[in-house]
């Protein structure tokens, strides 16, 4: 229990804990990121706090599905998932003041803490020219189903201009 208190803290202050500490047998598992690009699933969404959810069953996937696509009407159809088989990660940065931020799951490897989730943010270097709107990037992941806890690390990254 006092673990998942620091882990907890660790990532509301937004300290990035080592991924891949030396002692611990990690896995990979094998992540299906719903955005077929390197960047976030989307840059605009409902979701306007920081959030990282796991979802594990219909009604809270259809309830995620809806606040993402909050802004979009007519929202599309929410995309069919076998909870049984798979799970689905969330991960939303909340409102930004401008583009250029972006939040995207890297990988997802197994240890014999859960399930480790690392998740990239990035953020426009100062001065960059940005677009000046308020945006709320948030991505999506399929990873197999399990009942095992499910830690969230966060890696910051500033992003020079011109660079994506």
């Amino acid at each position: 229990m006092r673990r998942a208190a620091f882990l907890l803290v660790t990532c509301a202050c937004g300290a990035t804990r080592a991924f891949g500490q030396p002692g611990l047998a990690r896995e990979a598992t094998p992540v299906t990121r719903l955005a077929a690009r390197g960047t976030s699933f989307s840059t605009f969404s409902g979701y306007t706090d920081s959030v990282q959810l796991v979802v594990r069953d219909s009604a809270t996937w259809r309830t995620a599905w809806q606040t993402i696509h909050r802004p979009f009407i007519p929202p599309p159809p929410v995309p069919p998932v076998d909870f049984a088989r798979e799970m689905v990660l969330v991960a939303a940065l909340g409102t930004r003041s401008s583009e250029g931020y972006e939040i995207v799951f890297e990988n997802v490897r197994e240890d014999s803490g859960g399930i480790e989730v690392a998740v990239r943010v990035s953020e426009p270097a100062r001065g960059c020219p940005v677009g000046a709107t308020m945006t709320q990037p948030v991505d999506l992941a399929r990873i197999p189903a399990s009942a095992r806890p499910v830690r969230f690390t966060k890696r910051n990254v500033v992003v020079p201009c011109g660079v994506r």
